[in-house]
């Protein structure tokens, strides 16, 4: 165990945060925010079919902090496209009281074409029996990207509950550090936590989230930023899950999901400012049910509600509404399982633009069906592979790998 947790401590040390370290560009035609707009199955991939097992997403939050864990999730979402998630949390004990910790989260994004990386590392050390502080650092190649955050955690039962809360400095080097000759008028603070913790009636509660005020930059050097003079953006993100899981293995689970992002920048081009929002909820519910020792059942729904629009470049106001369902029968072997599932959603989206020509609406039924496959090592380890073919359209299929693995 100490070579692979040494191997995967030096992927983290080597992981980098990407988001926001490119240089802003001019908008142009095939602006990125709208990618996804027109696509009828952009949460049937994401929400149903890629979707982690209850039984796999129940015992990743139990374990999460109890110690090492990773998981991947990653499948196609188009011909040339791959949708990739990457969970990896470090919880080394170094002595009775010292703890290095570590957490690297890759999203590849369903709302906008931009995958995010974000990479904590530090330590932790405990103060009472139950009770630690802890202080991480991400070791950004760019130093003005650096953010610094301080935090407090609770624990119970061998650290499987907990409640975890950090106030997360972000950029904190920006004005000293970047190359654009910016600065920043709005500090960019968030508080993210990270919450397990039993209710009655064996229900469990789970929440993680990020939110804070989000960042303006002003850039008044035209030799070091010809082009952008004013920069805004926020992003806030909040889940809660209450699950329950009874002494016969069925799992029932209902959860929230909250998403808000904003965009403003201002440049010297005539006719490139824009200010770009997107808003989504996304509710959902589950149920696993084990038939018999051969027969496993999974059903799962979600609903979907989003709004974006922009003013100034490409004005446009965006709406879609999705209503998913899927099923999943696996036939149970002794360490596998061979599943059937099929997958459905019914989006309604609308875009309306200024010019009449420009604007489009969808609402087609979409359905795929899938095949997969299930190997479960041990307690620490599953994997599951499946492929999947789009049937009412008789378009995309595809294949996705899911991996998870405590250690």
């Amino acid at each position: 165990m100490n070579c692979e947790f040494m191997s995967l401590s030096a992927a983290l040390f080597a992981a980098t945060l990407l988001a926001g370290a490119a240089r802003a560009e001019l908008p142009r035609d095939d602006w990125a925010f709208e990618d996804g707009y027109n696509n009828d199955l952009l949460y049937v991939h994401a929400l149903s079919q890629y979707a982690w097992d209850l039984e796999e997403q129940f015992h990743w939050e139990r374990q999460q902090y109890a110690g090492n864990a990773l998981r991947v999730n990653t499948g196609s979402v188009s011909s040339d496209r791959l949708f990739t998630d990457i969970d990896l949390t470090v919880n080394e004990a170094l002595n009775a009281r010292w703890r290095f910790i570590g957490r690297f989260d890759r999203n590849g994004e369903r709302r906008r074409s931009a995958t995010t990386e974000q990479l904590q590392i530090g330590f932790e050390r405990q103060v009472l029996q139950d009770s630690a502080v802890f202080v991480t650092l991400n070791p950004e190649y760019n130093k003005a990207f650096m953010d610094v955050a301080a935090g407090i955690a609770t624990y119970r039962d061998d650290r499987t509950h907990y409640l975890r809360a950090a106030v997360v400095l972000q950029d904190f080097n920006f004005d000293s550090k970047n190359d654009d000759g910016a600065e920043q008028t709005q500090q960019a603070v968030a508080l993210q936590w990270q919450a397990r913790w039993p209710l009655a009636n064996a229900w469990i509660i789970y929440s993680e989230g990020s939110v804070g005020r989000g960042y303006k930059r002003q850039f008044n050097d035209t030799s070091r930023s010809p082009e952008l003079r004013f920069a805004a953006q926020r992003t806030n993100t909040a889940e809660l899950r209450a699950s329950k899981q009874d002494a016969h293995d069925h799992l029932w689970s209902v959860s929230a999901q909250w998403y808000d992002f904003s965009d403003a920048q201002r440049f010297d081009t005539p006719g490139a400012d824009y200010d770009y929002t997107n808003r989504e909820v996304v509710l959902g519910a589950e149920h696993v049910r084990k038939l018999s020792d051969k027969h496993r059942l999974r059903v799962l729904a979600s609903y979907v509600d989003r709004q974006a629009q922009s003013a100034g470049f490409r004005a446009h106001d965006y709406t879609r509404s999705d209503i998913l369902g899927g099923v999943f029968y696996e036939y149970l072997r002794v360490n596998s399982g061979i599943t059937i599932g099929y997958t459905a959603g019914l989006p309604d989206f609308s875009y309306d633009a200024v010019l009449p020509a420009n604007r489009f609406s969808g609402n087609n039924f979409t359905d795929k069906l899938i095949v997969g496959f299930r190997y479960t090592f041990s307690q620490r380890g599953v994997l599951r592979a499946s492929v999947s073919q789009e049937v009412s359209q008789r378009g995309f299929g595809g294949g996705a790998v899911q991996y998870q693995m405590f250690f």
